[in-house]
Formats: C-alpha cells, structure tokens, sequence
C-alpha cells in the first residue's frame, strides 16, 4: 500500500506546478539532459556497430569461419586421412588448401612484390572473393585453343601497379620466385624460377588485401615452389552456421595436437577487433562521464522540490507517513524522472537511426571511392539494455542523496526555519 502510495505522489510530483518557476526549469534540463544524453549513446554505439559490421564483412570476404596453420615453418603435409578427419568434424562444411608466398611479379616494365595465393577449386566455397571479383571474371585455369592456361586474379592494387590489361589476349604477368634450397653458382638468374600467368580478374575487397595479394591455382603454386603434391601452408575451413566454431576448434585442436594453431575469424583479424572494442568502450564512457554530469543535476532539481513541497511533507506526516515513504516518494521521482527521460531519448535515437538506415541522411565526407557513401548504422537490443540499465543506476544513485535527505526530520525543519526566516524579514 506504501509504495503504491509513494509511486501515485511521485507521479504527481514529476509533472505537478512548482511555487518556484526555476524548479521547473531545472527539472526541465535535467530530463532534457538525460533524453539527449541516452539517445547520443544509442546512435554513437550504432553508428560504431554498423561501421564495425561493415570492417567485419569486407575482411570477412576474404579469411574464412576457421583457419588451421603449422605451429612451426611455412608449411605442413594436408594427407588424405588428415582431410577425411576434419570432415568428418561437426559443422564443417567445405575444406580448401591454400599455398602462399611473397614473389616478385614483372609487366612490361613494371615491378612489384606480392603475394601469391594458390587456393583450389573449394576456395570460392569458403571465402567471397570470387563476389569481390569487380573486373573480368574468377578463373584459376582456362583451356586457351587446346592449351591449358594457369591464370590469376589480382588485387585492385596490385592491378593498377602493374597497369595490367585483363584477359587472354594480353601479357602474361612473369613471377619471380627464389629457387627451393638452390645455389646462384656464379649465374644468378639459376637461383629464381621464372613462370609466367595469365591476369583474366581483379578483386577489391580492402585495400591491405587489394594491394599485396594475387589468387591463382593451387598446383601452378605447387610448381612454382617445388613442393609436393599434399604440402599447404593452410587450411581454411567453412562451418555451418548453426554450429559451435568454439567446440569444433577444440575437437580439430584435440584431433590435430599441438603442432597445429588453430584460429576462428575473430583470432585472424585480433588487433583489428581489438581495435574496434577498445574504442567503442572508449567513446562508451566518455559520453557515460557526460551524462554523469547531467544526471547529478537530478540532485538539485529534487533537493529544491522537497524544499518546495515541505507543507506536502508535513501534512503527510501528520497522516501518520514514516521516513521510509517520504523517502520513497521523492526516490521513485527521481527514478521516474530518469526512466522517462530514457524512453523518450531512446524513442528519438530509434528514429533517427530508422531513418538514416532507410535513406542515408548523413553522409561520409569524400566517400567516393569507399564502398558506402552513407554513415552505417546498425541497431542492437543489447546496446538499448546496457545503455538503459547504466543510466538509470546513476539516476537512482543521484536521487537517493536528496530523498535520504527528505527523510531525516532535522533537515526538513532547518529547510522551513530559513523559508520562515526569509518571509518574516519580507513582511518587515
């Protein structure tokens, strides 16, 4: 009955006249304050969700859910058995061996260092480069008038380095590659092995990627180093979305030992995500300290309407009101107070990152050549609950100092002797 009593009055309170104009206008700022504040943290967060989302998609293009490396040297023998184990894993769905060294890569007369990924036909499975495929088109090998031709597809900057001309009917792109556990002798041009590929696409999908990588046939790489027919320096794994990557990793950790480092999507990109989390907890706080600032007026503005409503206070005292309800009733204010201002901050944040999401307002300044021309936004229901539960225990701890205070008898009549005081030397 109490605190339905307290709840009924603090209503009341909240959006009640006051005596005193400034209490209103007070209570008036902090509110605003607050619905600011809370909808600043809803859109900052989801402006950093959808640029984080946006990161994620472009280097998801090209690192897989799992990748499987040797614990030591560049590469490990991928036999069969070992193959037809990790298959037999749940939520595996598609392998593919991937080989991949640095080269020097010659057209006409330019020169430049890349990297040179032999990936096999599972590779498109399990990555999205072949999506991010922008110019020509995705082929590791093409019969050419009879003749099978290894082919590659660079990325867009490794393209416009070279100045490469795309397709069949143009130069080859030459590969320069440090002969395998060779002696230059008194001939250096015997310590490289020279092949020759033909550039029919080009990729974007971010530029440390677009400017170091060039994808080609798996055995044209084989070849290229001199290895063995099952030797790869990874494996790189699609799993189903439904399942546990964390249980399949330790299953494939368990099956493999410790010769073999296993890592998830997150692991391959750790400073990247690292990156992101730090700076969204960053931006996080610093605005929470703002709001902090803005909350704590909330001990003003009540402290001035217990002082306001000192008649209520008493006339309800004498109506039998323990310290306890007083108290109550000027805390459940403030609380209200801070959960209105809350839906109403989170009410014009949800709209206005609708409307952002739906038309794309705000814009990136110079975004021609990024991949969107409008600030991401992604909502999430996590962010709102967060958001809403670190607001409203400031509020609450902002309002219980001022309500404590209404409680305790010997504040509230120093409070009404200095109102007293005041009113006689204005009738004098």
């Amino acid at each position: 009955m109490g605190g339905s009593f307290a709840l009924r009055v603090a209503w009341r309170y909240i959006f009640s006249r006051k005596s005193t104009n400034a209490i209103n206008i007070i209570s008036g700022i902090t509110m605003l304050g607050i619905t600011i504040g809370s909808a600043a943290l809803i859109i900052v967060l989801s402006a950093f969700n959808g640029f984080g989302s946006l990161v994620i998609g472009l280097y998801g293009a090209f690192y897989p859910d799992i990748t499987i490396t040797p614990a030591q040297g560049k590469v490990f023998n991928a036999n069969p058995d070992m193959m037809e184990d990790l298959g037999n894993i749940p939520g595996v769905l598609y392998i593919s061996q991937t080989l991949e060294e640095n080269a020097m890569l010659a057209y006409n007369e330019q020169e430049h260092i890349a990297t040179i990924k032999g990936v096999d036909s599972i590779y498109s499975l399990v990555t999205a480069v072949d999506d991010s495929v922008f110019a020509g088109e995705y082929v590791l090998r093409f019969e050419h008038f009879g003749k099978e031709v290894d082919c590659a597809i660079l990325g867009s900057g490794v393209a416009a380095t070279l100045n490469v001309a795309l397709g069949l009917d143009y130069p080859a792109v030459r590969i320069f590659m440090p002969r395998r556990g060779s002696r230059a002798g008194l001939d250096p041009r015997n310590a490289f092995i020279q092949q020759s590929v033909q550039p029919v696409g080009a990729f974007r999908v971010q530029a440390d990627f677009d400017g170091k990588y060039v994808i080609t046939g798996l055995s044209f790489v084989r070849q290229l180093l001199e290895y063995d027919q099952n030797e790869v320096s990874a494996l790189e794994i699609q799993m189903d979305p439904s399942a546990s990557v964390h249980k399949t990793i330790t299953s494939m950790q368990n099956l493999l030992g410790d010769d073999f480092v296993i890592k998830d999507r997150a692991q391959q990109n750790e400073f990247l995500y690292k990156v992101m989390r730090n700076e969204r907890w960053v931006v996080f706080l610093i605005l929470t300290f703002i709001l902090i600032i803005a909350t704590f007026n909330m001990i003003g503005s009540i402290s001035m309407l217990v002082i306001d409503k000192r008649k209520d206070i008493s006339t309800l005292r004498a109506m039998g009101a323990t310290n306890g309800m007083i108290r109550n009733i000027f805390f459940i204010q403030g609380v209200l107070q801070t959960l209105v201002s809350i839906g109403v901050g989170f009410s014009f944040a949800a709209l206005l990152c609708w409307i952002q999401i739906r038309f794309g307002v705000v814009t990136i300044p110079g975004s021609g050549s990024f991949v969107v021309s409008a600030y991401p936004i992604d909502m999430h229901l996590m962010d709102f609950f967060n958001v809403g539960l670190t607001i409203l225990i400031i509020g609450s701890i902002a309002s219980w100092f001022p309500a404590h205070l209404a409680s305790k008898e010997v504040w509230m009549f120093r409070a009404g002797e200095g109102h007293a005081k005041a009113g006689d030397r204005k009738v004098q």
